[in-house]
C-alpha cells in the first residue's frame, strides 16, 4: 500500500516520526508522501524525503496559507525538480472560513498550477465548501493538467466526482469513507471504476474507524481504509491494495 497524503512533519509526532517510518514495512506500506502547507513545512518535507527512501515529498502552498505564497515561490521552484519530490500540493481552494479572500487563493492556486506544468508534476489538491469554483478553475486550466490531478480526501458528491474524471482527475479516499456518516463518499467509492482512485491517511487527523477517537492518525491506519474499500466494492483486500498502488505510482511517476 501507499499512503498518498500523510503530514509526517506535523508538531505532534515529534520524537515518533523516526519509529513510524521504520515501522511502515511490516504494515503493508511500501511508500508514504509527506504533504507541505507552508514554507517551514516545505523545507521539513523535502528534508524527511531525503533522509528515508520510502518517503516523498509533496510540496506546495495550502489555500489558507496563501499569505505564504510569495516568499515561498522561489524555494518552491527550486525542490521541484528534486527526486523525491513528486508533485505539488497541497494546493487548492478552501471557502470554510468567512474572512477567506478568495481572490488571493485562486491566485496562488493557478501559480501553482502553472509551476507543475512546468516542471511536469502532478498536482494534490485540497478543497473546501468550494467543489464549484475548484471544478471551473480546473476546467479553464485544463491544458495544464496534463501531468495529473489528485484531489485529496475526497468527500463531494457523484457528479462532482464525474466532472472531475472528465478532466483527468483521480481521487483520494481517507479516513472519513471509513465513517458511518459518510454517505457522499461511500456513494461514489460505489461508483468509482478501480482505476480512479488512491489510498491516503491526512494523518494526524482523520483517523479511521475502528481507530477513531481512541489514538492519533499514522500511515499504518492506511490498511483500514483499504479494507473498508473493499468491503464496499465487494472484492478482496488485496486487490485493493494493488489497484490503489497501481494508481498512485502511475500518478506519481517519480516514485516509481
Amino acid at each position: 500500500m501507499i499512503d498518498t497524503h500523510a503530514h509526517l512533519i506535523d508538531d505532534c509526532y515529534n520524537g515518533k516520526v523516526d519509529e513510524i517510518i521504520l515501522n511502515m514495512a511490516e504494515n503493508g506500506l511500501t511508500k508514504v508522501f509527506t504533504v507541505s502547507y507552508n514554507y517551514d513545512s516545505i523545507i521539513k518535507c523535502v528534508k524527511l524525503a531525503e533522509k528515508y527512501d520510502n518517503v516523498y515529498a509533496i510540496i506546495g502552498i495550502h489555500p489558507e496559507e496563501w499569505k505564504e505564497f510569495e516568499k515561498s515561490k522561489d524555494m518552491l521552484k527550486g525542490y521541484l525538480d528534486h527526486p523525491k519530490v513528486v508533485g505539488v500540493g497541497e494546493i487548492g481552494l478552501d471557502y470554510h472560513y468567512p474572512d477567506t479572500n478568495k481572490v488571493e487563493q485562486h491566485k496562488i492556486f493557478v501559480e501553482q498550477i502553472k509551476l507543475a506544468y512546468a516542471h511536469k508534476l502532478p498536482i494534490a489538491i485540497h478543497v473546501r465548501d468550494a467543489i464549484g469554483d475548484l471544478i471551473e478553475v480546473l476546467k479553464q486550466n485544463k491544458d495544464m493538467l496534463k501531468y495529473g490531478v489528485l484531489i485529496h480526501c475526497f468527500s463531494e458528491s457523484v457528479e462532482s466526482f464525474d466532472e472531475l474524471k472528465k478532466l483527468g482527475c483521480k481521487v483520494a479516499f481517507g479516513g472519513v469513507s471509513t465513517f458511518k456518516n459518510a454517505v457522499k463518499v461511500k456513494d461514489v467509492i460505489k461508483h468509482a471504476e478501480l482505476t480512479d482512485f488512491v489510498l491516503e491517511t491526512d494523518c494526524p487527523y482523520l483517523t479511521p474507524e475502528p481507530m477513531r477517537g481512541k489514538v492519533m492518525n499514522e500511515p499504518k491506519f492506511v490498511k483500514y481504509i483499504c479494507e473498508n474499500i473493499a468491503n464496499i466494492k465487494g472484492v478482496d483486500f488485496a486487490t485493493i491494495d494493488k489497484c490503489t498502488t497501481d494508481n498512485a505510482l502511475e500518478l506519481f511517476t517519480k516514485a516509481k
